[in-house]
């Protein structure tokens, strides 16, 4: 009996040690992750055109120095020539109404404000050869 006792004894200690061993589980390799880019590396945000303001219409010339009245369109647009070869945005001014609606008026200069205008024809008329200059309001 001593035999089969150490028989049993001998087959269960290698039945325990011919078990299978648990291995410790592995380990799943850590991947990698790039680090994140720098701010400096990424890309730049583009920034949105700002829309341009829009411009404030000009409003007309309503105010023109007048540097001559001519009865004879001929001669308001021999007078108008001159001005505009000289450098001047001169035009032929022309009333179908009032007082001297018979008349041609050259101007030479336009303004859309009064003050202006009136400041302007000051100065020119300082000047010699414009003593006679004039302010003309269009309607």
């Amino acid at each position: 009996m001593k035999k089969i006792f150490l028989l049993a004894t001998a087959l269960l200690v290698l039945g325990v040690a011919c078990k299978d061993k648990k291995e410790p589980p592995k380990k799943e390799p850590v991947k990698k992750v790039a680090p994140a880019p720098k701010p400096d590396t990424l890309a730049k945000k583009v920034e949105e055109p700002k829309p341009e303001p829009k411009p404030v219409p000009k409003e007309p010339n309503k105010y023109f120095l007048i540097a001559g009245s001519f009865s004879s369109q001929d001669n308001a647009e021999s007078f108008k020539k001159e001005l505009t070869d000289q450098g001047y945005q001169s035009e032929v001014i022309m009333r179908s109404w009032g007082e001297n609606s018979d008349f041609y008026k050259v101007s030479y200069m336009g303004f859309s404000d009064k003050k202006e205008a009136i400041s302007k024809m000051q100065q020119e008329r300082s000047q010699p050869g414009k003593e006679e200059v004039w302010v003309l309001v269009k309607r």
